[in-house]
């Protein structure tokens, strides 16, 4: 368990990580008397890729990438719908293996262990292969035993190996806080990919929140920032320093667990000053916390059936904990966007409440009034971060979302407003309305979860063990980066240097 300070501090933002060029620069320094003229320009041109083969080639390394898309079925077969994660971790696999002839074992995960979405990853084979041009061995359900030994015994320079859905494992999603008790614990995919593996390679910032196996489970090995790991971590950062007040955050989507101690933390600390909550929270809000005749208010079979199956009963207690707590900062929906028997309409939560079909009613958006209320709270803000998306794709549900995002641009537009762009299916939306995420935001960020826990100043693990690895190669104390006073549960260990 991590013990934060008593004051707040983003203790993300005096991290370190260590980087693949540090790794390659220290064997010029080693080998090259004349190192020192060397400069950034003849290194990349020159150097890079020669030193870089004399310190990877050969050697094994583990990525844990962020392959994670959103899947659709076709004709009985998974298809991916969206690509940005996989095309934007393809660079550094694509350089361990290709440029430096690692041999390179993929980790990665898909979905959310019991849902629909946590398939195989098959098809993110398909899709790497693609982009990457190149054969990548894989085999379904594969993870560990001698099956995995032998393939990774096999594996010759410059190949890549791709594990399975590794969040189908139970020593992936166990409930520790300790790197090291991860390390130990017996008969894991852990020990088995552990043991052959030179490095491993951290690529995956937008899971780095996690107290999970593939993010903390290998203390003994040099933790490195990928490519895609060192641009969201430099994003967020200087994200965080261009952050003006009023600071507004418009919650969409259907995801709101992994996020609710966020939002308090965030309301408790002042670091943010409204809450839009749209999507699935909008819809938790109103149901938790609005009352008619001294009675929760009813919103039909559907929502109750949601919540019942998604969302857990303290997550809609701590809802509306912070809307009493918070009543001016938590802005609730006034209207939703409804689908009765094909039908399309507007109706305020009373009205569904007192509708006598009220459990044939589908909730898929939100309404003018609730749309009004938002941009009234965007206007005048100089901060806006947008995370999430309607998950219906259907045309007729996506206007008001629409209006939020022209609202949002329009608002960026103005000097010294900063619009930050959180998530993968975020992305999609905006795409989707024409916009492009890199030009017409300040700052966009293909991590959700893990970027709104960056921002709040709670400890990334991912980051601890990069911190922890960076202070060991460069001769540091291990806690190094770290504030004073602040206490793990557990103690850092120094990982071996190959």
């Amino acid at each position: 368990m991590v013990i934060e300070t008593e004051t707040f501090e983003n203790i993300n933002l005096g991290l370190n990580h260590l980087t693949i060029d540090d790794i390659i620069w220290r064997e010029i320094f080693l080998s090259e008397p004349d190192f020192r003229n060397i400069n950034n320009a003849d290194y990349k041109k020159q150097y890079r890729i020669e030193y870089g083969k004399r310190v990877f080639g050969g050697k094994t390394v583990i990525v844990r990438s962020d392959l994670n898309s959103p899947p659709e079925k076709k004709d009985g077969k998974y298809e991916l719908t969206g690509l940005d994660r996989i095309a934007a971790s393809a660079e550094t696999i694509k350089e361990l293996s290709e440029d430096y002839g690692a041999k390179v074992i993929v980790i990665s995960h898909q979905g959310t262990p019991g849902k629909p979405d946590c398939i195989s990853l098959e098809p993110h084979k398909r899709e790497l292969k693609k982009i990457l041009k190149r054969n990548i061995i894989f085999k379904r359900g594969h993870f560990y035993g001698t099956g995995t030994e032998d393939t990774i015994k096999n594996m010759k320079n410059g190949d890549i190996f791709l594990l399975d859905n590794i969040r189908k494992l139970s020593d992936e999603i166990i409930e520790i806080q300790d790197p090291h008790e991860f390390a130990t614990l017996p008969d894991s995919y852990l020990e088995t990919l552990g043991k052959y593996a030179d490095y491993f390679v951290n690529d995956a910032f937008s899971t780095s929140h996690r107290w999970q196996g593939s993010i903390v489970g290998f203390p003994n090995h040099l933790h490195i920032a990928g490519r895609l790991t060192i641009k969201e971590i430099l994003s967020n950062k200087e994200s965080i320093k261009d952050i003006h007040h009023p600071y507004s955050i418009l919650f969409g989507g259907v995801k709101i667990s992994g996020y609710m101690d966020y939002l308090e933390y965030s309301l408790e600390n002042k670091l943010v000053d409204n809450i839009l909550a749209a999507g699935a929270l909008g819809i938790v809000s109103v149901m938790g916390y609005t009352k008619i005749n001294n009675k929760k208010i009813d919103l039909g079979k559907n929502p109750r059936d949601f919540i019942k199956k998604n969302v857990p009963t303290k997550i809609v207690n701590q809802v509306a904990g912070l809307i009493r707590n918070y009543p001016k900062s938590f802005v609730m929906p006034k209207d939703f966007k409804v689908e009765l028997d094909g039908n399309v309409d507007y109706m305020t939560p009373k009205q569904i409440h007192e509708h006598p079909d009220k459990d044939r009613i589908n909730i898929y958006g939100k309404g003018p009034k609730t749309v009004e209320r938002f941009i009234n709270k965007i206007t005048k803000s100089k901060t806006i971060y947008m995370k999430g998306s309607p998950t219906l794709d259907d045309e007729r549900f996506l206007q008001e979302s629409k209006q939020l995002v022209d609202a949002i641009i329009k608002r960026g537009k103005k000097e010294f407003v900063t619009t930050i762009l959180s998530g993968g299916d975020t992305n999609n939306l905006v795409t989707r309305f024409g916009y492009n995420a890199n030009k017409d935001f300040s700052y966009f960020t293909l991590s959700g979860g893990a970027a709104t826990e960056y921002n709040s100043g709670k400890l990334l693990p991912g980051l601890l063990m990069l911190n922890t690895s960076y202070n060991q190669f460069w001769k540091k104390n291990l806690n190094e980066g770290l504030p004073p006073g602040y206490r793990l549960g557990f103690e850092l260990k120094a990982p071996k240097i190959p």
